[in-house]
């Protein structure tokens, strides 16, 4: 009897993990890589970072590569407890597939943006304005469940934007913590990228289905 019961176990403690990995495991890598990233040397960091004359030479691997590296241990931590927080509060509205393009995506927006309309920021890393855009496509996707988190956080998004963009400008506190300038603008350029990825997600997979006649 005993055997079975242990059987019993090992068996839901497998499914247990299995439907972890199979719920988490992106955003597990991505967390991992974060912290991989974190014992790299200044010189490869910066080799990685977004320079709008190396990428201006080709070198265009940076408009990505710059978002996975960061400054220092406070501003990789800063990043990895809100891409927690945000894969966490969504988590059973989002397949790792939809948060790898949607998280892909927003990196390419935010890139795009700091290289196109922000040629003052002398280089640039970190996740924050990605996080933001995945953040602003979970909220729209996760709308219909849970109407209150969404509500939150797009309350949040906008109270930030219009503080950041209309008010205070740059965070002069996060600055002094993660040790540089805050890229307020990689913030808006990561909502709006994830605005349209969420959109479109919404329309082309997760309308609900016709009611049943």
């Amino acid at each position: 009897m005993s055997d079975q019961i242990d059987l019993s176990q090992e068996a839901a403690a497998r499914r247990s993990f299995n439907e972890f990995f199979r719920q988490w495991w992106f955003s597990v890598a991505v967390m991992l890589l974060i912290c991989l990233t974190t014992l790299l040397p200044a010189s490869t960091i910066h080799d990685l970072a977004l320079v709008h004359d190396k990428v201006s030479d080709g070198e265009f691997w940076r408009i990505i590569s710059s978002q996975f590296v960061h400054l220092g241990f406070n501003h990789t931590v800063l990043n990895l407890v809100g891409y927690l927080i945000v894969s966490a509060s969504f988590r059973e509205d989002i397949t790792p597939t939809e948060e790898m393009t949607a998280l892909g995506i927003c990196a390419l927006g935010v890139g795009m943006g700091i290289y196109l309309f922000n040629p003052e920021i002398g280089w640039y890393v970190g996740l924050s304005g990605a996080i933001y855009g995945i953040l602003t496509h979970y909220l729209i996707i996760g709308w219909r469940r849970s109407a209150i988190l969404s509500a939150f956080f797009g309350l949040y998004l906008i109270g930030k934007f219009v503080y950041e963009q209309l008010i205070a400008g740059p965070d002069t506190v996060t600055a002094d913590l993660i040790g540089g300038a805050v890229a307020i603008d990689s913030h808006l350029y990561g909502a709006i990228t994830g605005l349209v990825t969420g959109l479109i997600s919404l329309w082309l997979f997760h309308r609900p289905a016709p009611a049943q006649q």
